[in-house]
């Protein structure tokens, strides 16, 4: 009887270290074969709604690329005008290029002028936040020499064939004959400025 029980205590011994051994080796199974599986199956699900997400977003703006184009089209469209404008030196001289566009519209109503002088750069006010490109006014001077008609048409010429250059200023000295007048007559014109910096941020949050 006693052997009897000296085997079924060892027989529940080694079923007892069986089980124990079988239970370690799941949890072994679990810790670093199961349990990373999950975790990959969980972040590349999380990476497919993510790439999902992105496809979706992709999907409607190629859908609104059309509207996009025409609203971008249509932007450019009306800024091209105000490009085309812009005062840009010719030989490194304003005046130069002023009188390139002016000479032509002074002998169409037989103004003669006899100089064009550069005055200092007007800046036009920012708006908030400032932008990249800063425009600016560039004074030109133009002195010649006519009747009031002939000053009266050129003037017009311009505010016509060039309507983005302003009209400053304009001084007449009669001379020997009403008909022959000195003329100082200042345009506006828009110029590129130049190139806005940001505020570069300082240590405890203080822009300079």
């Amino acid at each position: 009887m006693s052997a009897f029980l000296d085997n079924s205590s060892s027989s529940t011994k080694r079923a007892m270290f069986f089980s124990l051994a079988v239970a370690g080796v799941a949890v072994v199974l679990y810790l670093f074969a199961v349990q990373p599986c999950q975790d990959s199956i969980a972040k590349a699900k999380r990476e497919l709604d993510s790439l999902e997400g992105q496809l979706r977003v992709t999907t409607r703006d190629l859908k609104d690329s059309p509207r996009v184009k025409n609203m971008l089209s249509e932007i450019e469209t009306a800024r091209q005008p105000f490009m085309e404008a812009l005062l840009t030196p010719l030989l490194e001289s304003w005046a130069m290029r002023a009188k390139s566009k002016l000479d032509p519209l002074a002998a169409d109503v037989g103004l003669k002028v006899a100089d064009y002088a550069e005055m200092p750069v007007r800046a036009l006010p920012l708006p908030n936040p400032a932008p990249k490109q800063l425009y600016a006014r560039r004074p030109i001077r133009v002195t010649a020499r006519g009747s009031y008609a002939e000053i009266a048409s050129f003037i017009l010429r311009v505010e016509k064939m060039l309507p983005y250059v302003s009209l400053q200023a304009l001084n007449l000295k009669t001379q020997r004959t009403p008909e022959e007048q000195s003329a100082e007559i200042v345009f506006e014109w828009p110029v590129k400025g130049a190139l806005s910096t940001p505020a570069v941020p300082m240590p405890g949050g203080v822009k300079r």
